[in-house]
């Protein structure tokens, strides 16, 4: 077998945020950090992912919230190959790693 090494890079520091309550992406708060704890009152409300990451740049959002939180892509990008601007479902009191994979364009992996 092969050596494998793998390279992973959190662009940013660690923030808080409270989702935007439009529930659009427009209205979404956009995220600061590698690491963004999010609180939410209603169900439905957002965060954006931020734009212009490079391939491979990671980051993690931790919803603490009772709700689920709904994560949106920079304006044009979509996350796990789903239509442009569509909103992913994090769960409430769980956390997702997104993984940039160029274009404003993201893959998630969710906790369950």
């Amino acid at each position: 077998m092969p050596n494998v090494t793998s390279f992973r890079r959190s662009v940013g520091g660690y923030a808080t945020a409270t989702a935007g309550t439009t529930q659009t992406q427009a209205g979404a708060t956009a995220l600061t950090g590698a690491i963004n704890v999010v609180t939410t009152g209603n169900a439905s409300d957002g965060v954006k992912l931020p734009t212009e990451m490079g391939v491979g740049d990671i980051v993690i959002i931790v919803n603490i919230s009772a709700v689920a939180l709904n994560v949106y892509p920079a304006t044009g990008g979509a996350i796990n190959g789903g239509t442009a601007n569509a909103a992913k479902a994090l769960a409430a009191n769980m956390s997702g790693e997104y993984i940039c994979l160029g274009s404003d364009n993201w893959g998630a992996v969710l906790s369950a």
